[in-house]
């Protein structure tokens, strides 16, 4: 008991650190703010823990039940977080997330209206009482199935953010959510354990508080998690970059969704016509080809239509038509076709295969091994090695 006090109490003050750094973090947006407020919430819920675990409830009766609510908060400001991680702005009516809330809090104004003496007796009927009664296991799984749904929610805004930058990027190594995307899976087989553990808690009548607590420390963790793996982050939108100068700039990107999409039935709409698309055709070719524009380091979706002189979304359309693949894969398919051929020429023995890759545009080892695997089936070793075993034969 005394172990879980003790978890509980640092994971609060790790989360009150966090917030203190992402409160100092400059300049101060919308993103720093709404994590802010998530990693402090869930600091303060992890002290209600210690409160009830360590017995304070006892010599401190007036805070029964204060931060209990605040697990209602946390899926409305993980949602809130990840939309403004992946739009740049709030979401309309935003503050509305907070109802369930703020009908919790309403919901228990009797019991904060009582004595001290009262709100001990409300705490060990429930927490001291080996039976956990049905209305506490109703209102635990129906905080879980809350949060669960916010969680599944922002996956999908992940994995729609995840596709937008792959069509817009040949390098999306510094933007990518995807470690963000493995943890909120984590986080719904976490809420998964704890329907199981709350349920087996009310059959088996074993510590409702112990439980409650651990799982507790859980989402905690995954959260500060969360926020540390996004807190630095670049952020993309259609529109407007915002991170550091040397992030891609999509100032340029016109992807309009009224002339890519069907509103109505919500199907692609062919843009191109024909004859501008075998003229695009041939401007592609040209500058993949021949000017090997695919070797620059952070190209675009929005540089190379630029150089090739139409717009965004019909390049994009380009891609999608003749290969059948994001503007992500194309550029990369292309730098490891040339990395295959530079390693066929004898002379690529005196360098490096990361050398190598860079020159082609990787801008990492890490984004390097992912896509020559991707594209060939091997590591870039492996095929080092049969090239030289196929030259010497």
């Amino acid at each position: 008991m005394q172990i879980l006090v003790l978890l509980n109490f640092a994971a609060a003050l790790q989360g009150f650190f966090l917030t203190y750094l992402i409160a100092q973090n400059k300049p101060r947006d919308k993103r720093s703010c709404v994590l802010g407020l998530l990693t402090f919430v869930l600091s303060l819920s992890l002290l209600g823990g210690v409160y009830g675990l360590s017995g304070y409830y006892k010599v401190f009766p007036h805070f029964t039940n204060v931060a209990d609510p605040l697990f209602l908060l946390y899926g409305p400001l993980l949602f809130v977080y990840i939309y403004v991680l992946t739009h740049n702005h709030l979401p309309k009516y935003y503050f509305l997330h907070a109802f369930p809330f703020l009908i919790y809090v309403f919901a228990f104004i009797p019991l904060y209206l009582k004595s001290g003496e009262e709100k001990i007796q409300f705490v060990e009927a429930i927490f001291l009482n080996d039976n956990v009664p049905l209305k506490a296991l109703l209102m635990q799984l129906g905080r879980v199935i809350h949060i669960s749904i916010y969680i599944v929610m922002s996956l999908g805004l992940v994995r729609t953010y995840q596709q937008k930058i792959k069509d817009n990027f040949s390098d999306i190594e510094k933007i990518s959510l995807e470690q963000a995307k493995r943890l909120l899976y984590l986080f719904l087989l976490v809420l998964l354990g704890a329907l199981v553990a709350f349920v087996l808690g009310y059959f088996l009548s074993y510590s409702f508080s112990i439980s409650n607590n651990i799982i507790g420390l859980f989402v905690g963790v995954l959260i500060y998690a969360l926020a540390y793996s996004t807190w630095n982050k670049q952020h993309v939108h259609l529109g407007k970059t915002v991170g550091k100068p040397s992030a891609p700039d999509l100032s340029e990107v016109k992807t309009s969704l009224a002339e890519e999409f069907d509103k109505q039935k919500g199907r692609r709409v062919l843009v191109l016509s024909e004859e501008q698309f075998h003229d695009f055709s041939k401007r592609l070719e040209r500058a993949v080809e021949q000017e090997k524009l695919f070797i620059e380091n952070e190209i675009s979706l929005a540089e190379l239509s630029k150089k090739i002189a139409i717009q965004p979304y019909q390049l994009s359309e380009l891609i999608s038509r003749l290969y059948g693949e994001s503007f992500f894969d194309f550029i990369n398919r292309h730098r490891i076709e040339e990395i295959k051929s530079r390693l066929q020429d004898p002379e690529s023995e005196t360098f490096s295969l990361l050398g190598i890759a860079m020159d082609c545009g990787f801008n990492s080892k890490s984004s390097f091994n992912t896509a020559f695997k991707k594209f060939t089936g091997q590591t870039p070793s492996e095929y080092r090695r049969k090239e030289r075993l196929r030259s010497t034969t």
